[in-house]
């Protein structure tokens, strides 16, 4: 178990060695430089523990692979005296996996979810400043900048890798799980050990976003964003007959294929907690965010509203690496577990989730 938990570790730090590099950059930690690709909305990486769960640990892992954008160039634009409204794009790749190991015998890592996704995102930016640029350069760059982002997925999917029926009251005949449509009603009917569980997905969110650079000294090349805050929602269906591996006619009226979420977040940078004990940390980048998920055409058992609400601490000097504690009520998100309700609070690390932006005044 100790080298599985060392090996896991070892897998989150790889996905975010990015992290190392900005650690020593002179702007400081969780700063976007001009050759990174930009990814607005990470998924983040964690390695954490519940309340009454009978867990060791959870995690999940998700690396971006980008594939083009635009936002080095865009950079150096919002922030002109002519204030333009600028266009900015990314498209990336990120292969989510999520992991729990059970405090059982021999410590089994059951039923991964494999959540692959493609992600397209745009966004429009414009300094909100009532400063002259001329007479006051420093208040003038330090915003705040607007930004309206759409976050798209056009094809994400949801599974687990096992090849038994979903059901405990099914059994697989001639390569089909029999009866077809089983009467399952709650957690108990759902085989969690090695049940097949598939389904994919299309989201598309909006969201309005605040960012407020350090404008001190005109005289930098850079303004890093120093603190933001943002408000979005966003719609989520899980068609059948979405490309294969979409979710089947028996899954479909239980799991709740139609979801609306609605977030919001504040982060700031350089932070230190207003409390004797923290303010001895310096949070390169700390943030709360929440969000609320109502679920559509799920089984009875299956709570209709989910709510979430975190707080982290990345300390500058930690590599990308930080402290979190998250609360979450709801349904399941564990691919087979999702007729299970969960109320838990849950505690432990995040790595490099997410960076500033800087934004060029070259």
């Amino acid at each position: 178990m100790t080298r599985a938990l060392l090996g896991l570790v070892l897998c989150v730090f790889g996905a975010s060695s990015v992290a190392l590099a900005q650690t020593f950059a002179p702007l400081g930690p969780f700063v976007f430089q001009a050759e990174d690709k930009v990814s607005l909305t990470p998924d983040g990486s964690y390695l954490f523990q519940h309340t009454d769960s009978g867990l060791v640990f959870e995690a999940q892992i998700a690396p971006d692979v980008r594939i083009v954008d635009n936002f080095d160039r865009a950079m150096e634009r919002v922030l002109d005296n002519g204030r333009p409204r600028v266009f900015a794009y990314s498209a990336f790749g990120t292969f989510l996996v999520r992991l729990r190991m059970f405090d059982e015998a021999s410590n089994p890592v059951r039923t991964p979810s494999y959540m692959p996704k493609a992600t397209i995102q745009l966004a429009w930016l414009k300094n909100r400043s009532k400063e002259d640029p001329t007479n006051a350069p420093d208040r003038f760059l330090r915003g705040p900048v607007e930004m309206w982002l759409v976050n798209a997925i056009p094809f994400g999917h949801h599974s687990n890798g096992q090849n038994g029926c979903l059901f405990k009251q099914q059994e697989r005949i001639e390569g089909e799980c029999e009866p077809e449509s089983p009467p399952a009603t709650g957690a108990d009917d759902v085989n969690t050990e090695n049940g097949s569980f598939s389904t994919n997905y299309l989201r598309v969110g909006v969201e309005y976003r605040r960012l407020y650079p350090n404008g001190d000294d005109p005289n930098d090349v850079r303004a890093v964003t120093r603190r933001e805050w943002g408000v979005g929602g966003s719609l989520e269906l899980n068609p059948s007959g979405y490309v294969g591996g979409s979710i089947s006619d028996t899954l479909r009226p239980l799991y709740g294929p139609t979801r609306f979420r609605v977030t919001a977040d504040v982060i700031a940078g350089n932070w230190r907690a207003p409390i004797w004990l923290l303010n001895k940390v310096n949070c390169g980048r700390a943030w709360v965010d929440g969000s609320v998920m109502f679920i559509q055409d799920a089984a009875p058992s299956v709570d209709t509203v989910t709510t979430s609400v975190e707080a982290a601490c990345l300390p500058a000097g930690w590599g990308g690496a930080g402290l979190f504690v998250r609360y979450y009520r709801g349904q399941d998100y564990y691919n087979a577990s999702f007729l299970e309700n969960i109320n838990r609070v849950q505690f432990g690390m995040t790595f490099l989730h997410g960076k500033f932006l800087a934004f060029d005044r070259r």
